[in-house]
């Protein structure tokens, strides 16, 4: 449900922060660590132009505060996640380095409930997730006061 979330705002903040109102080269949502720690944390990335910073971090907070009230998730954006999410999956499954990824922690206590099934039935269980999960997930987001933002820019004034 977490990586259909993350593949759906993905979408949401490149279609509107970067193709609508043109302020960032990128922008990117990163859910981190879901799956070791209990609470974790999200990251929205952008490059932009440094004018322009203050405008794509708003336009992130828009998109996010969007997704959550006015403008939720649609069966459509599920879909078009969980097609992106199993394709990349399926061709991953071609290289040494997704099958390490994929079988770290099988034997950790510390990684309850992580066992073969976990990329056996990757695809119907990306497939058996509804609009309705996705969207609570999302709901247990903070994108409003609870929400930390900073703006990080390389080179000096005259870069």
């Amino acid at each position: 449900t977490l990586q259909l979330l993350q593949e759906v705002l993905n979408r949401r903040l490149f279609s509107t922060v970067r193709e609508r109102k043109r302020l960032t080269y990128d922008a990117n949502f990163h859910l981190t660590a879901f799956e070791r720690i209990q609470g974790s944390w999200y990251l929205v990335t952008v490059t932009a132009k440094p004018e322009l910073a203050q405008k794509a971090l708003d336009a992130c907070k828009e998109t996010l505060h969007a997704a959550q009230t006015w403008d939720p998730i649609t069966r459509d954006n599920l879909q078009s996640a969980a097609y992106e999410l199993i394709s990349r999956h399926e061709g991953a499954l071609q290289t040494n380095r997704y099958w390490v990824e994929l079988m770290s922690g099988l034997q950790l206590d510390c990684v309850p409930g992580k066992d073969p099934s976990y990329y056996r039935d990757f695809g119907p269980m990306i497939q058996s997730v509804h609009v309705g999960d996705v969207q609570a997930m999302l709901d247990c987001l903070a994108t409003d006061e609870g929400m930390w933002t900073c703006i990080g820019s390389s080179g000096g004034a005259g870069a």
